[in-house]
């Protein structure tokens, strides 16, 4: 039987609207979220979201979620895990019942859940990863899902998750690092201009991005923005993928100096490029991308710091060593 899957997979409290087989309400719907993350990656605003871990094989993790009933009626969720993959941009669930490794690895305690309305109930996910497992990156989701309603070949199926990236390897987790490689301004035909950024994923682990375009120098000195990037581009390990800025349809066609500030996890690179926004339903040629990051953002920056007090304190006890000799030479004259 073939479904029709509406899903929203999980930054805190996402609501998905119950359909009207499920039990529908005025307002509020399912949610679900991510109660406990590692003391490590307490600092790490997308670990507070999703599990985000990198254990060795034979580890069993444990991890809490919560799932909320936002409407005026009662509701019953089942809960489970399943798979997902990363391509073209995007974080792609797979289809209930698909066989994936994370499905086949978790279980969840309870498996259901029974809601009275405003009402919320937690669950554990166990993962148990098999001892020889290779090394390597997997996706997942944690499932909290309604009934299905409709009729006939075409069911609708609600659900809501919590994303799984779970690391797989000896030692500490590979590093997250991109790199923002062009940029290219176009206008759509109602005339939005839209810069587009070509980013590469150069770490070891999969990335979501975030982040601003700022513009200056333009036209009689004109500045305009910050605009926002347009969330939900996942970068796997090793893939290249457009982070797209939509602008104001008042943004002239310049030139601009475009500075584009993007993060994941706790990486956050800065690059600028001058761009020119064609003619409505255009493109202008891709300009390559200049790193304007700031010296405190290298490590080598500390590193070269921490080395230039040190050579000016041996520099200090070598002038002061010598004054003593001095005076001493001196006195014995």
């Amino acid at each position: 039987m073939r479904s029709r899957t509406l899903l929203a997979v999980a930054a805190v409290a996402l609501t998905l609207l119950p359909t009207a087989g499920a039990g529908a309400a005025s307002s509020g719907g399912l949610s679900i979220r991510l109660v406990e993350a590692p003391t490590a990656l307490r600092n790490d605003p997308r670990a507070q979201l999703y599990i985000i871990d990198h254990v060795s094989a034979g580890t069993v993790l444990h991890r809490k979620i919560e799932v909320r009933d936002t409407t005026s009626q009662p509701l019953k969720a089942s809960l489970y895990v399943g798979g997902a993959s990363i391509s073209n941009g995007a974080f792609t669930p797979a289809d209930k019942g698909a066989p994936s490794e994370l499905g086949s690895w978790s279980t969840v305690n309870p498996t259901s859940v029974s809601l009275q309305s405003q009402q919320s109930a937690q669950a554990e996910v166990t993962i148990t990863v098999p001892k020889g497992t290779p090394d390597g990156e997997r996706y997942g989701v944690i499932w909290a899902e309604l009934p299905s309603s409709g009729s006939g070949p075409v069911k609708a199926v609600n659900r809501v998750g919590v994303r799984i990236y779970l690391s797989i390897g000896l030692g500490g987790s590979p590093k997250y690092d991109f790199a923002i490689d062009e940029l290219q301004a176009r206008r759509a035909k109602d005339g939005t201009p839209i810069v587009s950024a070509s980013v590469r994923n150069t770490g070891g682990r999969a990335l979501d991005m975030s982040g601003q375009l700022s513009l200056s120098d333009g036209p009689g000195g004109l500045s305009a923005g910050p605009f926002p990037a347009s969330l939900g581009t996942t970068l796997g390990i090793g893939q290249t993928e457009p982070v797209t800025i939509a602008l104001s349809k008042a943004i002239t066609n310049g030139p601009w100096k475009a500075t584009l500030t993007l993060r994941s996890d706790l990486v956050k690179h800065t690059a600028t490029a001058q761009i020119t926004f064609p003619a409505p339903g255009q493109s202008s040629a891709p300009v390559k991308a200049k790193p304007a990051d700031t010296p405190a953002s290298s490590p080598w920056t500390a590193v070269a710091v921490v080395m230039i007090a040190l050579l000016a304190a041996l520099l200090g006890l070598a002038a002061l060593r010598h004054r003593r000799l001095s005076r001493r030479s001196a006195s014995s004259a």
